[in-house]
């Protein structure tokens, strides 16, 4: 009985080395993938900033514990987030007042833009839930363009855009970074 109990020793702490060494890299593995998420994502889109999105990332606390499934919907929710406090930000300023009347006619068409942007997040959302990669990467697009069209309109009423560049620059990185993780995952678009 001794005899087996000495054989055993060797293996149960063998075993037991590995437990606690694949816990330890499983943490470690799952505490760099914010990082190498964000070095895809902003070596493929050089206007994403990689300080920016890890920075944005691991804002949220679930972050450090979530897999890459997590960090996408994650980044989608920073997004709809964004989103959903650009028109508050607009309306902000359309009640101050100080707007020029060109500008005013475009923040107004922007309102709309980001409630269907906020549609289409929502929308992604729902997609990716679902495990339809390629519909949630359509939606993210079909945001993406609505604040694209947003910034065109001041471009073509010859207003200055920089009223709102900051919300419109946040909501693009963040709507890339959302892109290049849900793309990691489902690869790339045939």
């Amino acid at each position: 009985m001794n005899q087996s109990i000495s054989l055993l020793s060797p293996f149960s702490s063998i075993l037991i080395f590995f437990l606690v060494l694949n816990f330890y890299m499983g943490v470690i593995v799952k505490g760099d993938i914010i990082g190498s998420q964000c070095k895809n994502v902003s070596t493929h889109d050089f206007q994403v900033k990689y300080d920016f999105c890890v920075s944005s990332l691991e804002g949220n606390p679930q972050s450090k514990t979530s897999d890459i499934f997590g960090l996408a919907v994650i980044s989608m929710e920073l997004c709809l987030n964004n989103a959903t406090n650009i028109p508050t930000y607009i309306d902000s300023i359309l009640k101050d007042g100080k707007a020029e009347p060109g500008a005013r006619v475009c923040l107004g068409n922007c309102i709309e833009f980001y409630s269907m942007a906020i549609r289409e997040v929502q929308q992604a959302i729902k997609d990716f839930s679902g495990k339809d990669y390629v519909a949630a990467l359509f939606s993210l697009g079909a945001a993406l363009d609505s604040s694209e069209t947003c910034k065109d309109g001041f471009t073509e009423a010859g207003v200055d855009f920089g009223i709102l560049r900051k919300q419109y620059e946040d909501f693009f990185q963040l709507e890339a970074i959302s892109l290049g993780i849900i793309t990691n995952i489902n690869g790339p678009i045939q």
